[in-house]
C-alpha cells in the first residue's frame, strides 16, 4: 500500500481503501479537509454501484473520485478535492488519464498487469447514485439561509462550512414548477445567472476588485449561455460555488499573507510558466530585492531552487500518470529545452526521467 500512497501524494489526491464486504472505509493518507468524513460516507452510500465496475470515475459533492477494484471485495479510491488548489496542473492531467492511473493502482497492489477494461464514467445525476434524502419543495427561507452560509464560507475561506452549506442546498428544489417543459433549460440558465450575480455582489462588498469581479461574472455567464444543456444542474452550481471560493482564497493569499507565503503560492499556481524574479515582483507588487531574503529566511532555499523543485514534482506526476513525451512535459512546464529538463530532473532526483518512468514500479524504487 505504501506505493499507492506515494502515487496518491504525487497526484495530489487522498487515497481511501473501501471494503465492500464489511462496509468499512479508511483514509490511507492524511486528509485534514474531510474531518466530517463526507467523502467516505458518500462512498459507503454508493458501495453497490462502486462494486459493479473494475474502474470507475464519478463526481461526489466534494470533488472527483477515481475507483479501482483491486480484489473481489477491496476498492481503492483516489479523491481529488474541489477546494484543493495547490496544484491544478496535476489534477487536470490526472483526470485526463483515468485509465492509466487505474491500471497503475491495480498493478501496484497485485504485482501483475491490470485488466484492459474501460473506465466507467458515472455522472452525479445518474439514478444509480444514492441520494439519502428526497428533494424538498422550494422553501425561500431555507434557500436564503443556505445561500447566506455559502457566501460566509466563501468570504472567510471555510472549506467545511461551504461543503455543509452546499449539501443543504442540494436538497432544495431550486428550479420550481414555474418553468414549463419547453423552457426548462432557460430556467436553469436564469437561476445560475441570478446565483452568480448574488455571489458577485457579495465578493465586491467584501473588497474584491470591481473590475475583476465583473470580468469573472461575464466569463461565467457567457459559458452558461453557450451551454446547450446541463447534464447535472446542481453539479454546475457546485462548481461555480467552488470557483468563487478559490478566487477569493487566492486573492486573500496574494494580498494579505506574508511575502514568503505569497511567493510560494504564486510559484505553485504558475508552474506551467517561465518565471523570473522580475515577473514575481511585478505580479506580487513587491520589491525584487526583498523576494529572495524573505523566501530563503523561511524555507532555507532560493526562489529559483523552489521553482525547479515544484516543476520536477509536477514532472514526476506527468511521467507516471500520462504517456506524454519528455518533449511534451518539457514544453508544458516551460523548460527552455528538453536537455535542460532532463539535466534538472537528474540533478534533483538523481535519476533520468526515462529511468524514473520505467522503474517506478520497482520494489526498491520509492519516490
Amino acid at each position: 500500500m505504501n506505493d499507492i500512497q506515494k502515487l496518491a501524494d504525487i497526484l495530489n489526491a487522498a487515497v481511501i481503501l473501501l471494503n465492500s464486504n464489511t462496509h468499512e472505509a479508511n483514509y490511507l493518507n492524511a486528509q485534514p479537509t474531510d474531518t466530517s468524513n463526507h467523502t467516505i460516507n458518500f462512498l459507503l452510500a454508493n458501495i453497490q454501484l462502486l462494486s459493479n465496475h473494475q474502474y470507475q470515475s464519478l463526481n461526489s459533492p466534494w470533488g472527483h473520485i477515481l475507483t479501482c477494484q483491486i480484489t473481489n471485495n477491496l476498492i481503492i479510491c483516489l479523491s481529488f478535492n474541489y477546494s484543493e488548489t495547490s496544484n491544478e496542473l496535476m489534477t487536470m492531467h490526472s483526470l485526463s488519464n483515468l485509465k492509466s492511473i487505474s491500471q497503475i493502482i491495480y498493478k501496484l497492489y497485485n504485482g501483475k498487469d491490470a485488466p484492459d477494461t474501460d473506465v466507467i464514467i458515472t455522472k452525479f445525476s445518474d439514478k444509480q447514485l444514492v441520494k439519502i434524502e428526497n428533494n424538498q419543495p422550494f422553501d425561500a427561507t431555507l434557500f436564503f439561509n443556505a445561500e447566506t452560509d455559502i457566501i460566509k464560507a466563501i468570504i472567510y475561506s471555510h472549506n467545511e462550512q461551504l461543503t455543509s452549506a452546499l449539501e443543504k442546498l442540494s436538497y432544495i428544489k431550486i428550479i420550481g414548477e414555474r418553468f414549463g417543459n419547453n423552457n426548462f433549460i432557460r430556467g436553469e440558465k436564469d437561476t445560475l445567472i441570478s446565483y452568480i450575480a448574488v455571489l458577485n455582489r457579495a465578493i465586491i462588498q467584501w473588497g474584491y476588485p470591481v473590475e475583476s469581479a465583473f470580468r469573472l461574472h461575464n466569463d461565467l455567464v457567457q459559458e452558461i449561455e453557450l451551454s446547450s444543456q446541463f447534464f447535472d444542474f446542481f453539479q454546475v452550481i457546485r462548481e461555480v460555488t467552488w470557483h468563487y471560493f478559490n478566487v477569493i482564497k487566492n486573492y486573500r493569499v496574494t494580498n494579505f499573507l506574508p511575502l514568503h507565503e505569497r511567493i510560494r503560492q504564486y510559484v505553485k499556481e504558475h508552474i506551467t510558466e517561465s518565471m523570473t524574479l522580475d515577473d514575481i515582483a511585478t505580479r506580487l507588487n513587491a520589491s525584487k530585492k526583498l523576494l529572495n531574503p524573505a523566501f530563503k529566511n523561511e524555507y532555507g532555499i532560493t526562489i529559483t531552487q523552489f521553482i525547479r523543485q515544484v516543476k520536477i514534482d509536477a514532472a514526476k506526476e506527468l511521467l507516471i500518470a500520462s504517456d506524454l513525451t519528455l518533449l511534451d512535459i518539457s514544453n508544458l512546464l516551460s523548460f527552455s529545452t528538453t536537455t535542460y529538463f532532463v539535466k534538472t530532473f537528474k540533478e534533483i532526483t538523481g535519476l533520468t526521467p526515462k529511468y524514473f518512468r520505467q522503474h517506478f514500479f520497482d520494489q526498491h524504487l520509492h519516490l
